[in-house]
């Protein structure tokens, strides 16, 4: 028996979600016709139509949104990023002609900013589409969710779970209605700074407009084949790092560097380790192809763009990865699935809990080796840590990491019986840590032509990475139980 509290609860917090959607694709049309192009509006306005109607269908059945858990929120979002995927797909249906799995694969590829697609040739796209696929990635490395919480939902604990549900915890200004609207608009100064920065580096203004949007929000997606190696311009290699880098920041830390420069001096310590990873992996990447392919300078230029791309989880590329070794392979794999800091664009499971866990191993040494009545502190950086707070934090991270970990060991021996032998198993689990951790470095592997069943599963694991899994399972458990949650 359908549980119909819950289900009214989680219905009516979707219909906000809808209007967005319906006046995100009203805006695509209206820009369709000012670039010339009204032949693409019409699917614009289907998915305008589709949007608005369901938004008005749940208004009508549910007039007022009711206040929600975090179960509740963990839900909206685990639908949420179905929903805007599936009524988005019209556009590329109607406009690029694609098959409804291909279409949908870069719908959802586009929301939870992974970077990945099925459109072989992105540079005979319409220049609606090419936006379009940029605007869903730009709002994407926020999210949707927090788009809708910004313009819609009242203050109140609603408006918190539905933040946490898009796992963000940390508030910049005191509220977190306030919180949200100073990271929008942070959000845009720096992609409007990327923009100016991209055309002095030699880009022209239409293709800076869309790989700021991908660059900063970390999702991926270019309106070119060879992504940015399109341009072989070094300069521009330069201001892509510098902006995928900082879309891999904590808000809270840009917030604070902006307003006192002196801060990029006192990073805090998951930001250092951030760097540090970032720095030792891009070397052992380097280290590892010069031995691989010799040519230091030219090894050295793509490697460590594709390293900074692959932890920023944004997918942007000067090369392919065909002919690397095993061993790069594996250490993009690991980036893949770190992913960049708490409370930014990207994806991964985060340096935040990484240090944790690489905590929790100090300690357990630290008390295996001294003395049973020693008094162990805990510390991360500077900070003190209590131990309830680290309990807490070291079980999540400690489960999510699991649950991470046998998601990809599934994904990767089901793909290996879908995709072509010539493909090896390192290959295979790069391709799966990369859609998983919404990083979008796609190999020859992925492409049109590959299985549908292997574009459904590279599906699942944008869906699940963008989700960090548990909503998933909250609502996989909602389904079967009949939505009492």
């Amino acid at each position: 028996m359908v549980s119909h509290k819950h289900l009214r609860i989680i219905l009516s917090n979707l219909t906000g979600l809808f209007a967005v959607t319906a006046v995100i694709m009203a805006v695509m049309a209206v820009l369709c016709v000012l670039l010339n192009e009204a032949y693409a509006a019409p699917g614009f306005l289907v998915a305008m139509a589709l949007s608005g109607g369901l938004a008005i269908v749940l208004k009508l059945l549910f007039p007022r949104a009711e206040d929600l858990e975090l179960r509740h929120a963990m839900l909206v979002a685990a639908i949420a990023y179905l929903a805007v995927p599936a009524v988005s797909v019209f556009p590329f249906l109607m406009v690029e002609q694609m098959t409804v799995i291909d279409a949908f694969f870069e719908s959802i590829s586009g929301w939870t900013c992974t970077g990945m697609t099925m459109i072989q040739f992105p540079e005979h796209s319409s220049r609606s589409i090419q936006l379009y696929r940029s605007t869903m990635e730009w709002i994407g490395g926020i999210g949707v969710i927090l788009l809708m919480v910004t313009i819609l939902i009242r203050p109140g604990t609603s408006t918190y779970l539905m933040y946490k549900s898009e796992t963000r915890k940390d508030r910049i200004m005191p509220s977190i209605q306030s919180t949200l609207k100073m990271i929008w608009f942070l959000y845009f100064l720096l992609t409007v700074g990327g923009v100016l920065l991209l055309i002095i580096a030699g880009m022209p203004v239409w293709d800076s407009i869309n790989h700021s949007m991908v660059a900063i929000g970390t999702g991926g997606f270019s309106i070119y084949s060879d992504s940015i190696a399109h341009y072989n311009s070094f300069p521009i290699e330069i201001v892509t790092m510098a902006l995928m880098i900082i879309g891999a920041l904590p808000f809270i830390f840009i917030f604070k560097v902006i307003k006192n420069p002196e801060t990029v001096f006192r990073m805090d310590s998951e930001v250092k380790a951030f760097f540090f990873i970032l720095l030792l992996g891009a070397a052992l990447v380097t280290a590892e192809n010069y031995l691989h392919f010799g040519n230091l300078l030219g090894t050295f230029r793509h490697s460590v763009y594709l390293f900074v791309s692959c932890l920023t989880t944004c997918g942007l590329q000067t090369s392919n990865l065909t002919g690397w070794s095993y061993t790069s392979l594996l250490i993009m794999s690991i980036a893949a699935i770190i992913g960049g800091c708490a409370g930014s664009t990207t994806g991964g499971l985060k340096v935040a809990r990484a240090m944790f866990l690489y905590t929790e191993f100090r300690l357990w040494l630290k008390r295996t080796l001294l003395p049973r009545n020693a008094i162990v502190t805990i510390k991360i950086g500077n900070k003190r840590l209590e131990d309830d707070v680290v309990t807490k934090e070291l079980s999540e991270a400690a489960l999510i990491l699991f649950l991470y970990l046998i998601t990809i060991l599934i994904s990767v021996m089901v793909l290996s019986h879908l995709v072509d032998p010539k493909y090896d198993l390192c290959q295979i689990i790069f391709s799966i840590c990369s859609a998983q951790g919404n990083v979008g470095i796609q190999n020859d592997l992925i492409n049109p032509a590959m299985s549908s069943i292997g574009k459904v599963l590279l599906m699942i694991n944008m869906w699940l990475g963008r989700l960090e899994i548990i909503p998933v399972l909250l609502l996989l458990r909602a389904l079967l139980k009949g939505f009492k949650v």
